[in-house]
């Protein structure tokens, strides 16, 4: 299977190469576009993620500053080629060094090149590669593409299952009503890691227009884990997922949009530590088989040049503690999902345009720190296999043409209760203003206030992979209520 992608790769970039004479003399053009970001943070959660400085001492609350600039490159030689390089310099943590993070046993991870972070000698920070790829029109197939190299992908249920930057490639074909695309994304290569496989991710999305106002989505995903087989069963590690998405128009303006998913698999362990094949000790679902369903409800009405909206989430889950269910060799009922990149549920377009919230999923005044968003402490990504039942209401009012307040609402708790019995996770209520000084640059204001729930007390399944509890201060306390207060300045050019 391998063989053949690479070989549909090698002959796409050879047609597409061999453009006529006349493509190859047009002017070349490179556009550049990107943004700066400068935000500060006063938040009461233990957290010390992406650079963050996690809450320490005496002190219950903390404030600090990080910025961030990300540079994107489009080269366009001819109107059949396009590269694309997106750069990063961030997140940087003011006074802060950016320590390496850990892994789940511990072990100090470091990070990629060396650099100063925030503290002196700021200017020696690193400069991370987002993206660079190759894109290829194929002169003599209208509609027809091809992408390569590191690209940046997520499913097409609001990154749910899978999204963030991987090396890959895909074929694209777009003609009127049809859109489909395949995806071959590689995790792990085998015959350059000692004692170790390949894993690979495959992904067949087909969207087909079935009027002006609702189109149909169908999607198949399939992540072959090689690495993670079972070397005691001889089992295979696999997950496959299945799902439909139907968007339409109701009421002439409201944008109504469902999803469904169904996922199955088995030997799944997620992001949790591998021993090697001479020391077979393993975490994760070892032995063990899962299914289970996810799905979305997602209606936005506008109001004028104001809108509202709601969102309502359901992930099947499991009953128990998380630390029970690994290595017990039992079935379990609950939806898996791989690594989101923080979403949770709500995607690229809904995060861009507004529609999450700011704790218990990534908001849009803090993209990077300090939530209960991120994977490391997230009650369902990358942690326990309780399951979400999520309901959230949301609306964006405009005081001026350059003024908006954005105000959300939401409702987590898990579908299954957790080895206490507790299922609540907490009620959150979040805001922002918004005001666009001059075109491109703007600022926010905002915070996001939340009463947790019996859910995160004295669960185990909270602390994982080496990451804090996010509700517990060093002196000892167990925050009842959680807040984060944010201002950012950001410039958007291009």
């Amino acid at each position: 299977m391998q063989r053949l992608l690479l070989g549909v790769y090698s002959i796409l970039v050879t047609l597409c190469c061999l453009a006529s004479p006349a493509a190859g003399q047009l002017e070349r053009i490179l556009l550049v576009g990107g943004n700066y970001r400068i935000q500060t943070t006063f938040n009461n959660m233990q957290d010390g993620f992406f650079g963050a400085p996690p809450t320490t001492g005496a002190n219950e609350a903390e404030t600090f500053l990080d910025t961030r600039l990300r540079l994107y490159f489009d080269f366009r030689p001819s109107p059949f080629v396009l590269i694309n390089y997106k750069m990063e310099i961030g997140d940087i943590t003011f006074g802060a060094a950016n320590p390496p993070i850990s892994d789940s046993e511990g072990r100090r991870l470091p990070n990629v090149g060396r650099g100063s972070g925030g503290a002196p000698g700021s200017d020696g920070v690193n400069v991370e590669t987002k993206n660079a790829y190759i894109d290829l029109q194929v002169p003599w197939v209208p509609g027809l593409s091809f992408r390569g190299g590191i690209i940046g992908w997520g499913d097409q249920f609001d990154w749910t299952i899978l999204a963030t930057d991987f090396t890959g490639f895909q074929v694209t074909y777009q003609r009127q009503a049809l859109w489909t695309q395949f995806t071959f994304l590689k995790f792990l290569e085998g015959s350059i890691r000692s004692s170790s496989d390949d894993s690979n991710w495959y992904a067949l999305d087909t969207r087909l227009g079935l009027s002006s106002k609702t189109s149909l989505t169908g999607s198949v995903y399939f992540w072959r884990d090689n690495v993670d087989d079972n070397p005691l069963t001889g089992r295979d590690a696999y997950q496959l997922y299945a799902g439909l998405k139907l968007n339409t128009v109701l009421f002439d303006k409201g944008l109504l949009e469902v999803s469904g998913v169904y996922d199955m698999g088995q030997e799944f362990l997620g992001q949790t530590v591998r021993v090697g094949p001479g020391d077979i000790t393993r975490r994760g679902l070892t032995g063990s088989k899962n299914h289970g369903f996810m799905a979305n409800v997602h209606f936005d009405y506008p109001l004028g040049k104001h809108w509202a909206g709601t969102t309502l989430q359901y992930i099947s889950g499991a009953r128990g503690s998380r630390a029970a269910l690994d290595g017990s060799g039992k079935d379990i009922d609950a939806f898996l999902s791989l690594f989101n990149s923080q979403y949770s549920g709500f995607g690229l377009s809904r995060y861009t345009e507004g529609g999450g919230l700011q704790l218990m999923t990534l908001g849009q005044i803090n993209d990077s720190t300090a939530g209960l968003n991120n994977v490391s402490v997230s009650p369902y990504f990358g942690g326990g296999y309780n399951g979400r039942i999520l309901a959230v209401a949301r609306g964006k009012f405009y005081a001026t043409p350059v003024l908006s307040v954005y105000a959300t609402g939401g409702w987590d708790l898990a579908a299954q209760p957790n080895a206490n019995g507790d299922r609540n996770r907490g009620i959150e209520l979040s805001s922002y203003l918004h005001w666009d000084i001059f075109p491109k640059l703007w600022l926010r204001v905002g915070g996001a206030f939340m009463l947790t729930g019996n859910w995160w007390k004295n669960n185990p399944d909270v602390s994982l992979q080496g990451f804090p509890k996010p509700l517990s201060l060093r002196s000892g306390k167990t925050e009842d209520n959680i807040f984060q207060l944010m201002l950012r300045l950001q410039y958007n050019f291009g």
